[in-house]
């Protein structure tokens, strides 16, 4: 669709027609745009391909994307606060961030929520915050700064290592579902039939309904289950000894990362958890 055919919806006005950017900004840089309005979405890719990004998607769903991560790979994301399904732009971007995931944020709102706004930059790290109806010239500005800040990073490392694909974990949190990534997970605990608690790295802990096998069923390698009603992440484990002050006890007690927590570990699957651990390391 051409730009000034935006004219014709209603949605943006007259000021769109004519508009290009001032410079090929982008040609060596890839887009996202996350955005549940067809003509909001439309209008950014217009944007985008103007200021020479090359727009790899257009998605409308958090948990969508979230799925498409790993295969697209953007170097600049454009995101919406509010979009269809469980998750806004501000959850997904979250999810991402604790998966370890650095790409340039750019959020784009209709919002007057300030809250919405200050998360965006403080805790998401988004580098501008575009309110709607989007203008040419602040679109500019948002992607010289995303490049300028790529190009920075570029130019610091001689070559960046190769991001290791993330395993996405669903589970049910309350009424709505909540993908989290498995790296982000210290363990997991049964705290009784309907109820598990999901230990963090960030410190923070969670509450799902779903049971320890949906979530194993989900996971990589990497998640262990060492002991009735527990699963740990091998990937943060740091050592295991054998329990003291019970002498007949037949435990060893995992120490982790990011918590002073010890998980319990079988006898019967001492050997086991071993040999993964040093196949991991």
């Amino acid at each position: 669709m051409a730009v000034s055919e935006y004219k014709l919806t209603g949605y943006m006005g007259p000021w769109v027609r004519g508009l290009e950017c001032d410079e090929r900004m982008g040609h060596r840089f890839t887009v996202a745009i996350v955005e549940d309005n067809y003509w909001a979405g439309k209008l950014l890719e217009s944007y985008s391909q103007q200021c020479g990004l090359r727009v790899i998607s257009i998605v409308s769903e958090g948990e969508q994307f979230i799925q498409l991560y790993d295969q697209l790979q953007p170097d600049i994301m454009l995101v919406d606060i509010g979009l269809e399904g469980n998750l806004d732009g501000i959850t997904m971007v979250q999810s991402l961030r604790s998966a370890g995931y650095q790409q340039k944020v750019i959020m784009v709102s209709g919002t007057t929520n300030i809250d919405h706004v200050l998360t965006s930059f403080h805790d998401l790290g988004s580098l501008y915050f575009l309110s709607k109806p989007v203008m040419l010239p602040k679109f500019q500005a948002a992607i010289r700064k995303a490049i300028s800040e790529i190009q920075l990073e570029r130019s610091q490392q001689v070559q960046a290592p190769k991001p290791r694909s993330t395993t996405w974990i669903t589970v049910k949190n309350q009424k709505s579902e909540l993908p989290i990534s498995e790296d982000s997970i210290l363990f997991i605990e049964k705290e009784d039939k309907r109820l598990t608690r999901i230990h963090l790295m960030n410190g923070a802990h969670m509450e799902s309904s779903t049971n320890l096998t949906d979530i194993l069923a989900q996971s990589s390698p990497h998640m262990f289950s060492p002991f009735k009603g527990f699963l740990v992440n091998l990937r943060h484990v740091v050592s295991y000894v054998k329990e003291s002050g019970f002498p007949t006890s037949r435990r060893f007690l995992i120490h982790l990362n990011h918590t002073p927590v010890k998980v319990p570990l079988s006898r019967n699957l001492q050997k086991d958890f071993a040999k993964l651990l040093q196949e991991l390391q």
